[in-house]
């Protein structure tokens, strides 16, 4: 019988902001705890939240393997990485009195506006060892502003937004930042007439195109790419991965749910525009006599599954303003878009600014993103870059394309 075990520990520190001020920190410390043991090709699954003792985990574990559920024992051998990708952000105990010191100054700056929702500070490390010799650990640390704003003369629930996950921590800019939404809150301007590129969020837009990219759903034959694989589906700038090297993606740790590792720290689904690999778990990489993606993922004491963590899209430029030179659309927010059969996408937009020569110059009206999965990311696909627009917010990679943009 072989086994294999995996930790997560986190601590979150999160504060509420109401009405500008900071309110009610709440400190949370979780650890779970998974067992899987693999007998005569079956797989036996036991978790627990806390610490239970692993002899006991096992052993209902092993009461488990009487499920019957088939899966393939692959065990990583004989390999030992440990890495920390942790950043110094703040103290723990100075982060009520830094986010109060950040909502006053908020307050005073901006005193037409009221500033409510979340700031946490967080840290995560998770541990995997197998009965193979296998001993991985990773620990990775996140600050996060999520930050709803009303102007004190609108009637709305909100108006605008500010969000960032971060490894650092930086008043001034978080506060110069907000200082460029609020000065262009009240620039209204129409849904331009001409076509301009887009400029949305890679975790926005990269979901509808992975979604054909799962194993199992390929090979089913049914999907938008079916009998296509390793043909040049994208445009050439296109680079679709999963990219989980240490320091370079927050909490996620450079193994998956299945202590895979993949050479680089990535997976390429799209490379240079070729579809190139599929999303597989170890059950359905047997089965269909593919390559482990190293995306493996579980829910607590589920059976593993092929997931998509870590995903991201290769850099074309090195910053934002590289691409777009004049005139784009920003799209801040979107809200429960989807994609029909034929691939066509549908995204309402709920936020968006006009961008001009790398600032953002006034607010649009809501409406709504249209256009086929083959030319976002094909023909009309123009490049990835970190957001330059802000300081502090969202340095996530954006992707910048064309839609047909239509009114609500």
């Amino acid at each position: 019988m072989e086994r294999e075990r995996i930790i997560t520990r986190s601590t979150t520190y999160s504060c509420n902001l109401a009405a500008s001020r900071a309110e009610s920190l709440r400190i949370n410390e979780d650890m779970e705890k998974v067992v899987r043991v693999y007998e005569g090709g079956k797989i036996g699954v036991a978790a627990c939240v806390g610490d239970e003792a692993d002899e006991t985990l096992t052993e209902r574990a092993k009461n488990a393997l009487g499920q019957g559920i088939p899966y393939p024992c692959s065990l990583t051998e004989h390999s030992v990485r440990h890495e920390d990708g942790r950043a110094p952000i703040l103290e723990p105990k100075d982060f009520l009195k830094t986010v109060s010191r950040l909502a006053e100054r908020l307050n005073k700056a901006y005193p037409d506006f009221i500033f409510s929702n979340k700031v946490m500070l967080g840290e995560e490390e998770t541990f995997y060892t197998n009965s193979r010799g296998t001993d991985f650990s990773y620990r990775g640390n996140y600050f996060v502003l999520d930050i709803v704003i009303k102007a004190k003369s609108s009637a709305n629930i909100m108006d605008l937004y500010y969000g960032a996950m971060q490894s650092y921590y930086d008043e001034d800019a978080i506060v110069e930042d907000i200082g460029k939404l609020l000065s262009v809150y009240n620039k209204k301007l129409p849904l331009p007439e001409e076509e301009l590129p887009v400029i949305i969020s890679v975790q926005e837009a990269a979901p509808y195109a992975l979604r054909e990219m799962a194993a199992e759903g390929y090979m089913s034959g049914t999907g938008l790419l079916k009998g296509r694989l390793g043909e040049k589906v994208f445009n050439e700038k296109f680079s679709l991965l999963t990219d989980r090297a240490p320091r370079n993606r927050g909490c996620y740790p450079f193994f998956d749910a299945e202590g895979t590792v993949k050479e680089g720290d990535k997976f390429y689904f799209v490379k240079e525009g070729v579809f190139e690999g599929l999303a597989t778990c170890k059950r359905t990489a047997q089965q269909f006599s593919l390559p482990l993606s190293g995306t493996a993922a579980s829910s607590f004491d589920s059976v593993p599954a092929a997931g998509f963590g870590g995903v991201t899209v290769a850099n074309t430029h090195a910053k934002l303003s590289d691409i777009v030179k004049g005139k784009a659309v920003y799209v801040a927010v979107t809200s429960g878009g989807d994609m029909t059969p034929d691939g066509t996408l549908g995204l309402p937009v709920m936020l968006a600014y006009l961008y001009e020569d790398g600032k953002l110059v006034g607010a649009l009206p809501e409406f709504s993103l249209s256009g086929s999965l083959f030319d976002v990311f094909g023909k009309d696909f123009m490049g990835a870059a970190e957001n330059d627009i802000f300081s502090f917010a969202d340095k996530e990679k954006v992707l910048v394309t064309k839609f047909r943009l239509n009114r609500a």
